[in-house]
């Protein structure tokens, strides 16, 4: 299967991640991923006796499954001060600081640990369901990705919660929705009612139905959750680009924002940019997020390709052809800024 886009739209990659990690976790045989040495790159998925039509209906299945109430996505935390109207495993929520309503005392220093033992409670009994459930491998690598409220991170002007979440988890936060409530529910229910045939049509381009925003203007679109612009996505192609989240694990730190593999400079709370390697050929999973996660791509992407010879040969000998930076946008929205992927921009390695 060649999948829609462009080695410029982060979308893609992150889609043939999320592609690959379901395929391979829901069983599917040496499954690779990679560009096309071609004069315009698609990327291309491939596993052992699948089809495009085999691999739809598998992604199409997996939609279903976690759209079933049982679910981790539909699990809500009903204490104060989320009231159920947060996920369980969203990375950023509504903090254990905050009043409970309007009009509500300030909560206790006692009440706060109460919440947050309250919360990090409900983690652990999802992820034990998780770990007990054949076949959730991709599900609990997803949520280990994305991160978790950081109810140890304390700064003089109060806590920092959205410190401990993944970076690549950019779900505007306008009304207090979250990422796994707001936005992976209902693309479990939609791309589940499809027809596998129409999964195919939207992970490879040749159709593009945005179910969610249908009745809205492209640029008001946000189904692709930060990873393009605000436009028409096609459902089943956002679908596999969140689940590429699990490629990009948190690493949480005590005394500072938590890292995010890929986003520079490192560390940093509000990254500049994304970088991702174009790998040309046919790798497993494993491979990319090896590279991914080097220390040569970090190297190459805060000093240049051009100062990093050692680097840069590493890359090159692990089918990296080049880096892709991605600009990350932010909205002057002080209350709910809202962050975005750009045009990536291509630093070639040869």
């Amino acid at each position: 299967m060649e999948l829609a886009g462009a080695y410029t739209s982060a979308l893609t990659t992150f889609a043939g991640l999320g592609a690959a990690l379901i395929l391979e976790r829901s069983g599917a045989r040496r499954v690779r991923l990679g560009w096309t040495n071609t004069t315009s790159p698609r990327l291309k998925l491939t596993a052992e006796g699948e089809d495009d039509a085999t691999i739809a209906a598998m992604i199409q299945q997996h939609a279903k499954d976690r759209a079933m109430h049982a679910s981790w996505l539909h699990a809500d935390l009903e204490g104060d001060p989320w009231a159920g109207a947060n996920a369980v495993f969203s990375p950023r929520i509504k903090s254990a600081a905050a009043k409970s309503g309007k009009g509500a005392p300030t909560p206790s220093s006692a009440e706060i640990a109460a919440r947050w033992q309250t919360l990090q409670k409900a983690r652990y009994e999802g992820i034990d369901q998780e770990l007990a459930s054949p076949g959730h491998d991709a599900d609990l690598e997803l949520i280990g990705a994305l991160g978790e409220p950081a109810y140890w991170r304390i700064a003089s002007n109060g806590p920092r919660p959205d410190e401990g979440a993944s970076r690549w988890e950019m779900k505007t936060r306008n009304r207090g929705e979250d990422f796994v409530g707001n936005r992976l529910r209902g693309l479990a229910r939609i791309v589940a009612k499809r027809e596998p045939a129409t999964v195919l049509g939207g992970l490879t381009g040749r159709t593009l139905v945005d179910e969610a925003y249908a009745k809205n203007r492209s640029d008001e679109s946000r189904t692709a959750t930060g990873l393009t612009v605000p436009r028409f996505t096609d459902s089943a192609l956002a679908w596999c680009g969140l689940w590429g989240i699990a490629s990009f694990p948190v690493i949480h730190r005590f005394d500072r924002p938590s890292v995010t593999a890929g986003a520079f400079p490192v560390g940093r709370f509000m990254p500049a940019k994304l970088v991702l390697p174009v790998l040309t050929g046919a790798y497993s999973l494993g491979r990319w997020r090896a590279t991914l996660l080097s220390e040569q791509l970090a190297r190459c992407a805060e000093a240049g390709v051009g100062e990093e010879t050692t680097a840069r040969a590493w890359l090159v000998s692990h089918g990296a052809e080049a880096l892709i930076a991605f600009q990350v946008n932010v909205s002057d929205n002080p209350n709910a800024p809202e962050r975005y992927l750009g045009e990536g921009t291509a630093m070639p390695l040869r």
